[in-house]
């Protein structure tokens, strides 16, 4: 008799030191989950190694905490919050707004996380937290059902920190969401069923979780690779438009030198001309001629910026603007060697034309300036538009802003080169103002 008892106790003990290392290797996989998100969403501060040196070090850190400190202990709380945060403040260089919210948002997923478990799968010794006394069975099921719900919520805030690089709408996010919403609310059925009729399933829900989630992650990439090749694509057609817009810039050129051919070979008559008519004393003749020479003075409206591309595109543009009606004034100072490419000054300056060109086409009295100035370490690029507004409605004053990709590309953009973009709104007008990050 006391050799079966002690026996059992040797089982269960050696069942609960199981336990103890899968309940701590689950939690670093958990914990690693997190990071994972706000590596990939955040700008790390130092090198990838060193970031994770820090990062495993807090996990070392966290885990004694959770060990000193009782469960549900409201000191513990505090402290893990503290010290989370404090981590992510020393990792990351994104402003502390967006540290802060991106930190409180993975607080907030291990709670709903947990409220979501104890209302659907956690067994009692799990809400008491006694996960080390259920049978390890028992607890891979329950772990695997929680990694993997805790993976989808932290999949889904990865995709709302990382919005920006998906080109999708509110509308796209509703949409895909129904997927992974319709597939929980499946197994929700399947597991009320099971505990109705007490059917046994301690590695069914684990292995569904995760093909679930294999098959949300697959779903997204797909719409999302979908989404890249349209973008890609209207880029493509804007590059077009800007080797059409070279080959017109060259045109002007070549036609410009020419006439400045034409005139240096003539500016020897015109100056004996000239000289012939004041010294034989007809003065007023002389101003004539003179006048007749500075009417015919040949277009200088090119050469806006030293950058030759962007010179070519932004003269073609304009001249379009200005001949739809638009009065158009430009002070492009835009040098030569910026960290820019020229890709992204097309998509720059083609999105922000075309946006207030479109906001123009509806206004009474259609302006346009284009502002681009470099001022400490910074390329700020600003453009203002009139517009009309319609009384008693609220209407988008840009539709292809909100309706099209322009929006998403130029924070994409912005972005890229750790600037930022704003839009405000006067009484008739609407100003766009995009920031560059391009050193001193």
């Amino acid at each position: 008799m006391l050799k079966k008892i002690k026996t059992k106790l040797e089982l269960v003990i050696l069942n609960a030191g199981i336990n103890s290392i899968l309940v701590f290797l689950f939690n670093i996989v958990y914990i690693i989950m997190w990071f994972g998100v706000l590596n990939m969403s955040l700008t790390k501060r130092y090198s990838r190694r060193r970031t994770y040196l820090i990062q495993v070090l807090w996990i070392i850190l966290y885990r004694a905490v959770t060990v000193w400190l009782p469960f549900m202990s409201g000191v513990r709380m505090v402290l893990f919050m503290v010290i989370f945060l404090g981590l992510n403040l020393l990792c990351y260089t994104d402003s502390k707004r967006k540290i802060i919210f991106a930190s409180e948002a993975i607080l907030a997923v291990v709670i709903t996380n947990e409220v979501i478990g104890a209302g659907l799968y956690y067994p009692q010794q799990a809400i008491q937290g006694a996960l080390t006394s259920i049978d390890t069975l028992e607890l891979v099921s329950f772990w695997g059902i929680y990694l993997s719900m805790g993976g989808v919520l932290l999949f889904f805030l990865y995709v709302f920190l990382n919005r920006n690089r998906f080109f999708f709408s509110a509308g796209d996010w509703g949409m895909l969401a129904l997927f992974p919403v319709s597939q929980y609310a499946l197994m929700y059925g399947w597991l009320y069923s099971f505990r109705l009729y007490n059917v046994d399933r301690p590695l069914f829900f684990p292995i569904i979780m995760i093909a679930c989630i294999l098959a949300d992650i697959g779903f997204f990439k797909t719409v999302s690779s979908i989404s890249q090749r349209a973008v890609l694509a209207a880029e493509n057609d804007m590059l077009a438009v800007q080797v059409e817009s070279q080959e017109k810039h060259y045109a002007s050129l070549t036609a410009q030198y020419e006439s400045i051919r034409r005139m240096r070979h003539d500016i020897a008559n015109h100056i004996n001309a000239v000289k012939s008519l004041f010294d034989s004393g007809r003065s007023e003749d002389a101003r004539d001629y003179l006048r007749e020479l500075d009417a015919n003075s040949y277009d200088a409206a090119l050469g806006l910026c030293e950058n030759p591309v962007v010179d070519a595109f932004l003269h073609n543009r304009i001249e379009e603007a200005r001949a739809s009606g638009i009065h158009v004034e430009a002070r492009i100072e835009l040098g030569l060697g910026l960290p820019v490419s020229n890709v992204d000054f097309i998509r720059i300056f083609g999105n922000l034309i075309d946006n207030a060109v479109e906001a123009c086409a509806l206004a009474d009295k259609p302006e346009l300036s284009i502002e681009c100035v470099k001022a400490r370490g910074c390329l700020v690029i600003k453009t203002k538009n009139s517009l009309k507004r319609v009384p008693g409605k609220n209407a988008k004053k840009i539709p292809e802003l909100d309706r099209g990709l322009g929006k998403f590309v130029l924070a994409e953009v912005a972005k890229k080169y750790n600037g930022s973009i704003s839009y405000k709104e006067s009484e008739d007008f609407y100003i766009t103002e995009l920031i560059l990050e391009v050193g001193a």
